[in-house]
């Protein structure tokens, strides 16, 4: 178990948010990406600023308590790439029983693109001994700018979420899918779906997965417990 220390950002965690994560073909929800909520904080820019040991708190606060609520649902965590460095965090990821119930998206994708040769190998190890231990692992809002990059580093990722920008490139959109599963991970998800139309359009693109506010999200009270 991570420690939890004194935090006002984790003081003021007031629930935790659920995004549907669907399967196009049965229409069915698959997983649900889980958020922190706090009230009266635009949440992008805090986790843009937050500091390393925050962000990792919260990340194993909401492991333990989704693998302690009933029922076998599947969640989809935030992690960033920094921490698959961080061979405290590793051998924390090596010690949880996800019960194969948790997958990690990489949340800042432009982060790898930057590491130096060395830690990109790192890296890449990184992921294969998570895999090996029963993690799933997706790379988080993919965009055409950044997809010969992936394809260099080649990490062993699950699959890919295709940022929400993506689907306002109407013309290019079935054909970037079509490069992302051929050449990174063949299971993709178009994020950012508000509508039918977008529905449509990532349907078309052959995404098999989709997430966006067009599928009402849910919430539950939680706080940190210190």
């Amino acid at each position: 178990m991570y420690t939890v220390l004194p935090s006002p950002v984790l003081q003021n965690i007031s629930g935790l948010r659920f995004q549907p994560l669907i399967d196009f073909r049965s229409g069915q929800v698959v997983a649900h990406e889980v958020l922190v909520e706090i009230h009266n904080v635009n949440l992008e820019v805090l986790f843009a600023s937050l500091p390393s040991r925050c962000a990792l708190q919260i990340f194993f606060w909401q492991a333990n308590t989704l693998l302690q609520m009933p029922g076998r649902g599947h969640y989809w965590l935030n992690l960033p790439a920094e921490h698959f460095l961080n061979a405290q965090a590793i051998s924390l990821l090596l010690a949880l029983r996800h019960q194969q119930r948790l997958t990690i998206e990489i949340q800042d994708p432009l982060t790898p693109t930057r590491m130096s040769k060395a830690e990109q190998h790192t890296l890449h190890e990184t992921l294969h001994r998570l895999k090996a231990a029963g993690w799933k692992i997706w790379l988080d809002d993919l965009t055409h700018e950044l997809a010969e990059d992936y394809v260099r580093l080649a990490l062993p990722v699950d699959g890919v979420k295709i940022d929400r920008s993506e689907l306002k490139r109407h013309m290019q959109l079935a054909s970037f899918i079509h490069y992302v599963r051929r050449e990174i991970a063949k299971p993709v998800l178009i994020e950012g779906i508000e509508n039918s139309q977008d529905l449509e359009r990532a349907r078309a693109a052959e995404a098999q997965f989709g997430q966006g506010f067009l599928w009402p999200e849910s919430r539950i009270d939680a706080r940190v417990t210190l």
